[in-house]
């Protein structure tokens, strides 16, 4: 399964208080924010915008009459953490069918009145990464994330993922993405995301 351009889209943070949580990314590191949007599952988010288009994601509980946002409360249990990452690929349809995953439509409700709308596959798979894809155009959503860059007002610049340190052993992952250049650590945790690392202009971050 090489071949498909594999590369860290975004690392998903649950986060407990969102508002609290993104005031201590900025007050510990120097990280910006922005404020995002409402998922139809309840959930909540702002934005940490890195080097566009890639993000860092902070989940809130939001809704927990809603079934996404029931989850990721009882996923949490009072502690923020990286819960999830998410890679985008090449051609997601092709990425989908070589695993005989089905794609699936998402929709977001921004802050600012906007719709986001993207693709996925493998979401049914977590805590193992999933992959994405965004509709529209490409150059116009890679604006939008510059606006978010600035919009965001970093104290210390970012750049990309320095790496992901996931559990579960390589030998799942490498079953679940094939061939990949990705920047991962590997624990001896249970499967899934456990720390992420992003690179900036006064050092590297760690976040658990």
């Amino acid at each position: 399964m090489g071949g498909e351009g594999m590369y860290i889209d975004h690392v998903i943070y649950g986060v407990v208080d969102i508002d609290a949580a993104a005031e201590r990314l900025r007050t510990e590191h120097g990280l910006g924010s922005v404020p995002g949007g409402r998922h139809l599952g309840g959930t909540t988010n702002r934005l940490v915008p890195l080097r566009p288009p890639l993000y860092l994601e902070l989940l809130g509980v939001g809704d927990t009459t809603l079934a996404d946002a029931a989850w990721l409360a009882q996923t949490l249990n009072g502690r923020d953490r990286p819960i999830w990452w998410v890679l985008g690929v090449d051609d997601l349809d092709d990425t989908a069918a070589r695993r005989g995953l089905p794609v699936q439509q998402g929709t977001m409700s921004m802050s600012d009145g906007g719709e986001a709308r993207f693709r996925t596959a493998g979401m049914n798979r977590y805590p193992l990464p999933f992959f994405i894809a965004y509709t529209g155009d490409r150059e116009a959503r890679m604006r939008v994330w510059e606006d978010r860059f600035r919009e965001a007002r970093h104290d210390s610049e970012p750049g990309g993922f320095s790496f992901v340190e996931v559990g579960g052993g390589p030998d799942l992952l490498d079953a679940w993405l094939g061939e990949y250049r990705l920047p991962v650590r590997h624990t001896g945790a249970p499967t899934g995301i456990t720390a992420v690392g992003i690179e900036t202009d006064r050092g590297e971050v760690v976040i658990r």
